[in-house]
């Protein structure tokens, strides 16, 4: 039985709609670059991501960006300062950040049915608060990164949200919207996990190890978890 439920934030309750892509827009037509937003977007995070799981040490979120984002000038040869061409992204992540329409009725459930619900985010702790306060969310136990000074899919993340909150794994769902931190990661320690798919793209693909459960909005979860 599930009594405890651990939610990623962004793309899982709260949307970030546009808000990088236009920040990414903005960084090129500062720095005169006219190369594909999109594209360039993309490969901005996935070399961020890469960056930072190759890391020996630990570094916030916005100091990635900023050495991400100088990488990216530099494999694009743009003339350009990361540290101050990089604000628009910053600035993006205090902006208008919408809660998903299923969210506030599941917690409801969860709250019924005392399941009890955290947040375990790879974040910093500032952006993190801000878009909670912004939505009227609010969480006895939140996890960020930068609080925990670990991210996704280390099992250390995973682990330390457990021993603070002295919960039971085998009691416990990790529930997000990206396969390999909230469902690679989760299930490497013994977690149950659910893999959000809201618009149905992984509803056919093949994962090792797979989800417990793939779900299509969040209000499938107090039925899942009963």
């Amino acid at each position: 039985m599930v009594r405890h439920i651990i939610f990623d934030c962004f793309g899982t309750l709260v949307s970030t709609g546009s808000g990088s892509l236009d920040a990414t827009k903005k960084i090129l037509l500062d720095v005169g670059a006219e190369h594909d937003p999109k594209v360039f977007y993309k490969e901005w995070k996935t070399h961020k991501k890469r960056m930072m799981a190759e890391s020996e040490c630990f570094l916030d979120e916005k100091t990635w960006f900023i050495l991400s984002l100088a990488e990216m000038f530099r494999r694009y040869r743009i003339a350009a300062n990361a540290d101050t061409a990089v604000y628009p992204m910053l600035d993006s992540l205090f902006g208008e950040r919408k809660a998903y329409s299923d969210v506030n009725e599941t917690l409801a459930a969860f709250r019924k049915m005392g399941v009890d619900c955290a947040i375990g985010s790879t974040t910093d702790d500032d952006s993190l608060s801000h878009c909670l306060a912004a939505n009227g969310l609010k969480f006895e136990n939140v996890f960020t990164s930068e609080g925990m000074h670990v991210y996704k899919p280390e099992p250390a993340f995973y682990e330390t949200i457990l021993r603070e909150t002295g919960w039971d794994k085998a009691q416990c769902l990790f529930v997000g919207d990206s396969y390999t931190d909230d469902v690679f990661g989760p299930k490497r320690i013994g977690m149950k996990a659910a893999l959000l798919d809201r618009e149905g793209k992984h509803a056919a693909d093949v994962y090792d190890p797979m989800p417990d459960h793939i779900i299509r909005s969040l209000l499938e979860l107090p039925a899942l978890c009963g």
